[in-house]
């Protein structure tokens, strides 16, 4: 029996679910992304989650490569409003960069109050109705020590492209993670 590596079962959940590719790209996990909230809730590959449970920001750890390294963390909602009618995809839900890398031997929270907050955390408040939403957490390798915007982020959340702001801010995409929610 072929052994499955837990990067293949990341890669295999996010093409199963359709993260891949409407919001990134093909790609080969570098690093376990934990996200958890406060009420020890963790999010885990497509698990549900009550929006309730998630109004707060999260915990993020992960391991870097370096603890030069610097990182930034997208959430975004790529069925906004809908998964059959995502109009306004991808909704910008957090971001957060410059965050400084961890221990190379283990994976740490990352201590995200030292970062750059470019978006501030919205919690989850999908539409009465719409369906489950997924909710992506994506972490980006940084190409220089210090991420700075040519343009300034527009105060509007939706319309976002993590795809397209990764390509123009030299951002590599190492680590995912999502979970489901909805307002039945």
């Amino acid at each position: 029996m072929p052994l499955i590596t837990s990067d293949q079962a990341a890669e295999s959940a996010l093409r199963k679910d359709g993260i891949i590719p409407d919001v990134i790209p093909e790609f080969h996990s570098k690093t376990m992304l934990i996200v958890s909230y406060g009420n020890g809730k963790e999010i885990a590959l497509g698990n549900k989650l009550s929006a309730e449970e998630t109004q707060q920001s999260p915990e993020v750890s992960f391991q870097a490569d370096d603890p030069n390294d610097k990182y930034t963390l997208i959430m975004t909602d790529p069925d906004a409003p809908s998964r059959s009618n995502p109009k306004n995809r991808e909704f910008r839900h957090w971001i957060v960069s410059n965050i400084s890398g961890s221990s190379p031997t283990a994976i740490q929270p990352a201590n995200l109050s030292q970062g750059t907050i470019l978006t501030p955390y919205m919690g989850p408040a999908p539409p009465k109705g719409s369906g489950p939403h997924r909710y992506v957490f994506l972490l980006f390798k940084q190409s220089t020590s210090n991420l700075t915007l040519a343009t300034p982020l527009s105060h509007d959340r939706p319309g976002f492209k993590s795809k397209q702001f990764s390509n123009e801010t030299g951002l590599e995409l190492v680590g995912a993670n999502y979970f489901f929610a909805e307002n039945p």
